[in-house]
């Protein structure tokens, strides 16, 4: 598979986390209760203390993130300093990523479905970008 296309496929998936970052974060403005019939702790997560950061919600950050993840990527198909950005820039998110799933885990002692799937969708982001670097230099 030629290099390109896998930035391509960074595109995509960093499309699937932006859609589920948007969906929470209209939810939480429209004041929609988020369906969890999988973990059942959506609400305790999204409604705790580590649900924003700087008085905004962690799925408006999402959304930032992935933005500038997709970005990102579009120009790491054509130029080479954007490949190292992206990298940079997936290698902050999946710490975060870390951090976010430490909470959910560890303090709050419940877990989100869609923070999950935007946490493991980083990580695998990150994963996926180190393994396209490394096998073509």
């Amino acid at each position: 598979m030629h290099r390109r296309h896998k930035y391509d496929i960074i595109i995509i998936l960093s499309v699937i986390g932006f859609a589920v970052t948007v969906f929470l974060a209209v939810s939480r403005y429209l004041g929609f209760a988020v369906p969890c019939t999988v973990t059942h702790g959506c609400e305790v997560v999204l409604n705790s203390k580590y649900a924003t950061f700087l008085g905004l919600p962690l799925s408006v950050w999402g959304i930032g993130f992935y933005s500038a993840v997709i970005f990102a990527a579009l120009m790491a198909n054509h130029y080479f300093n954007w490949r190292k950005i992206l990298t940079g820039l997936l290698g902050f998110g999946a710490l975060a990523s870390l951090v976010f799933l430490s909470l959910q885990f560890f303090v709050i002692g419940k877990v989100c479905q869609y923070c999950l799937t935007s946490d493991l969708l980083t990580i695998c982001l990150f994963i996926f970008d180190i393994n396209i670097e490394h096998k073509q230099e």
